[in-house]
């Protein structure tokens, strides 16, 4: 399996949104750390969507940057699926935007729901 580092999701950010800032730096590193976290041998977070799923809803909820959290949650889930071997469908444009307003607006929290609707964009 293949995640993001620190590295990428900066570079990432700066694609999105140009010049960044940061909001909640700290974030960064928790969430870095907890897309691979294991319980005992246990992965808290098993699957590649649910993986993607951390990536999109820390970032958004989580205030990293100081604008343009949903692009780079987002990207980064959907880079995330690209690294590790994963075909996008070709039309999941307003599903990515629908999903991003619902993590948000709080409408969807839940890991396991947003990797559904991840899941919903592979081929």
């Amino acid at each position: 399996m293949i995640y993001l580092t620190i590295e990428d999701i900066l570079i990432i950010a700066e694609a999105q949104v140009g010049n960044y800032q940061f909001l909640h730096k700290e974030q960064l590193d928790y969430l870095v750390d907890v897309v691979s976290a294991k319980f005992g041998d246990e992965e808290l977070y098993p699957t590649l969507f649910q993986k993607a799923a951390i990536y999109a809803r820390h970032i958004i909820i989580g205030h990293i940057f100081l604008d343009g959290n949903k692009r780079i949650g987002l990207t980064c889930a959907l880079i995330f699926l690209d690294l590790n071997g994963c075909d996008l469908r070709p039309d999941i444009n307003d599903s990515v935007i629908k999903l991003g307003y619902e993590i948000a607006d709080r409408s969807i929290t839940d890991i396991a729901v947003i990797a559904d609707h991840i899941q919903s964009w592979v081929l």
